[in-house]
């Protein structure tokens, strides 16, 4: 159902709803059953008749037969709801996240310098320079370190996966992370062989992430 025939729906059982008789809690309790869907929309509408019978009525409307009195309180009501869907329909989504440019300018984004970025992940600086370069086959890094580095950038999951997944390998590793010799172009080196070649983990580091590798990756 589209929203003009959805308004139209509710403006014919706000009608309804009022031809049965001044809405009582007994009647919202039945109509909200029969309608679900406008359950929001037949409460505000109850709750305001209730208000406009407990409001001191003008001399004018005195004037005013009772069937005119109720269209116009009904198409109040109704313009209320309409106002209230134009609101929401028009409330801006929240821009998309810009993809990761790199994981050291995240984290300098952050204000982490290296050794801060490397202790709040878990990772040496060498590893962590060879991720940002794409020199690491992707398949071997282990959902851990890709969660370490989602947690620590305050990025999702999925921009974390799809920058390091879309890397191309780089001979160069970046100087201020003190890489360790970076394997040639085209040739990715496997994630738990840079973790033991990594000198600036510590030994309870290397021991945490070699712990996730099978035998023969050790």
């Amino acid at each position: 159902m589209n929203d003009q025939s959805q308004r139209e729906h509710l403006e014919a059982v706000l009608d309804d709803f009022v031809a049965a008789g001044a809405p009582s809690s007994e009647a919202l309790t039945e109509w909200t059953r029969r309608y679900p869907q406008f359950e929001r929309e037949l409460t505000r509408f109850a709750a305001s008749w209730q208000l406009s019978q407990s409001l001191p009525v003008s001399p004018d409307a005195a004037q005013l037969p009772d069937e005119v009195l109720v269209e116009h309180g009904l198409r109040a009501v109704q313009d209320l709801l309409a106002a209230a869907g134009r609101r929401v329909q028009t409330t801006p989504t929240e821009p998309a996240a810009a993809p990761i440019q790199g994981l050291l300018h995240e984290a300098r984004r952050l204000g982490l310098r290296p050794r801060q970025f490397a202790a709040a992940t878990g990772l040496g600086e060498s590893l962590l320079a060879k991720l940002d370069r794409g020199l690491i086959r992707f398949a071997s890094i282990p959902s851990q370190a890709l969660e370490a580095l989602a947690t620590t950038l305050q990025r999702d999951l999925g921009s974390v996966r799809d920058y390091l997944a879309q890397r191309n390998p780089s001979v160069a590793a970046a100087a201020a992370f003190k890489a360790e010799q970076a394997p040639q172009a085209g040739e990715p080196e496997d994630f738990f062989s840079a973790v033991t070649a990594d000198t600036t983990m510590s030994d309870e580091q290397r021991a945490r992430w070699l712990d996730l590798a099978s035998p023969d990756q050790r």
